[in-house]
């Protein structure tokens, strides 16, 4: 009888899965679906590039349809696994419609997700670059900043919105902070000239006593020559801090350095999918699933994990690492080991230890290793863009990118700042004792609902009274006009609820 492999989760380690078994699918031997609450592949090695708009942002986002052509797909968010009668439960997010899926193997490849539970303020008021949508916002979000930057005359405010700040010195982080750095250089020269490039900081909190820790202490030199562009590219980074709270207005490290800004960019910090909690499933203190040298969980025969959600042996010693490599070998070997069981034939250990890697630092430079041999410069960002173009899923993909690097420098960069009804969307706040949420004599165009956490209301130097919970304020300018008339500032940890003017008057149009 047909087996059937169900796969959770649309990345690396389902996409090499599905090459592995893919002879077999043809013969009939095998029924293969993906389970996925997104119905594409997101390829975060060019985040950087679609914030700073050489890349468009379609071009790292692979419509899984394409990526897993031929094979049964379910665009449903998993709810929970029977394991013992082999099934999974879904829904759809359109009406909550619940289905299950039988599987006689099952490949769990949910990759991570941010860790918002990391400091104070990161759900609220950092952006992340998981999820596709985030990384989109985030990008219309900076050339935003410089648009009103470039009519503010408060000088605070100035340097609130061209102030941008990356937690995590780590490949990720210093790819966006050097990129940046190279998109201000631009922004400022041809498009921007009521800004000065001075104007625009660039500051990385790092954890460490050096940056790129993926390189770790073998390639010193590497890492002297990343220090050495970003020192060039007037970034600045600050070494054994990190995060300890975020407000809309500020960065606040376990030091005390506080950092005036609006932007928050947060490159540290992964969780793994709450449907772990569910489990009996021994766990890394990292919170990954335990697999053995076959990818198998610990103890199971046809429940099978790999990529940023396992903790798998690594032939080197320790586990393998989240990087996009590890995930397509594990996804090999997971595909040619399902084959193996069920032929009744001996598994293959997991024997991968590492092809390379590399690290853009923009401005046509990188640092790279390739089997322990270690490269700079010019050379080096070759062989990175070799490196990203070979990872891209489809060959659709493949070409707009090499399309879109081969034209930016001939047409430009793509600077719009597309804000979709953003106007109409509730936002979550969190600000520190001390801070002012609204300020007397300020406009107003938002009101806000306490839910977690104290103020205090002023005029002048006289204390009025105090909100809590449940407690909202500003309704009063929104709806009459003119400036705020009080100072409300935060007495204890406080999360708010921000709503903009249109919506106030939508509610009051409704209640009338």
């Amino acid at each position: 009888m047909k087996q059937k492999i169900v796969c959770l989760g649309g990345g690396y380690v389902t996409i090499y899965v599905v090459r592995a078994l893919r002879r077999a699918i043809r013969r009939g031997e095998l029924e293969v679906v993906i389970i996925d609450r997104n119905n594409y592949h997101v390829f975060h090695g060019l985040v950087a590039e679609v914030l700073t708009g050489k890349l468009s942002p379609g071009d790292i986002v692979s419509p899984a349809r394409k990526v897993f052509k031929g094979l049964e797909f379910h665009n449903a968010e998993i709810e929970s696994i029977d394991f013992s009668g082999q099934k999974v439960h879904t829904t759809r997010s359109i009406d909550g419609d619940r289905s299950e899926v039988a599987y006689d193997h099952l490949v769990i490849s949910l990759g991570s997700k941010d860790d918002l539970g990391k400091y104070p303020g990161v759900s609220e008021n950092t952006f992340r670059l998981k999820a596709y949508a985030d990384v989109v916002a985030l990008k219309y979000h900076i050339i935003s900043l410089f648009e009103y930057a470039s009519i503010e005359d408060d000088p605070e405010e100035r340097r609130e919105m061209l102030t941008f700040v990356i937690a995590g010195g780590n490949y990720a982080g210093i790819e966006v902070a050097t990129e940046l750095a190279e998109y201000a250089d631009d922004l400022t020269t041809h498009y921007f000239p009521q800004i000065d490039r001075s104007e625009v900081n660039i500051e990385v909190i790092h954890s460490g006593n050096y940056i790129l820790p993926e390189l770790g202490e073998r390639f010193p030199k590497l890492i002297k020559y990343a220090q050495k562009k970003i020192r060039q590219a007037n970034i600045e980074v600050h070494y054994d801090e990190r995060i300890a709270s975020a407000t809309p207005v500020s960065a606040r490290t376990n030091k005390g350095l506080e950092i005036p800004t609006r932007t928050i960019i947060s490159c540290v910090g992964n969780a793994q999918s709450p449907l772990f909690d569910q489990w009996d499933f021994t766990r890394h203190d990292s919170g990954r699933l335990l697999t053995d040298e076959y990818f198998r969980l610990q103890g199971q025969e046809n429940l099978w994990a790999g990529g940023d959600c396992a903790a798998a042996p690594d032939p080197n010693g320790g586990f393998c690492p989240p990087l996009a490599i590890y995930a397509m070998t594990a996804g090999s070997t997971i595909g040619k080991n399902i084959l193996r069981s069920i032929r009744t034939q001996t598994l293959s250990r997991y024997r991968f230890t590492g092809l390379g890697d590399a690290c853009s630092l923009a401005n046509r430079r990188a640092v790279a290793q390739l089997y322990g041999i270690p490269f700079s410069g010019f050379f080096a960002w070759m062989a990175w863009r070799f490196f990203m173009v070979r990872y891209l899923p489809i060959w659709d993909k493949k070409i707009r990118t090499l399309f879109d690097w081969c034209i930016w420098p001939w047409v430009g960069r793509d600077i719009a700042s597309i804000q979709s009804n953003k106007q109409l969307q509730l936002k979550e706040l969190y600000f520190e004792p001390g801070q002012d949420v609204v300020t007397e004599g300020e406009d107003g165009n938002t009101m806000f609902i306490i839910y977690d956490g104290t103020a205090d209301v002023y005029q002048g130097n006289k204390k009025l009274k105090s909100l809590s919970r449940g407690d909202y304020f500003g309704e009063l300018t929104v709806l009459g006009g003119g400036k705020r008339s009080e100072t409300v500032r935060a007495h204890t940890n406080l999360k708010l609820i921000e709503i903009r003017k249109q919506i106030v008057h939508r509610l009051k149009q409704a209640l009338e």
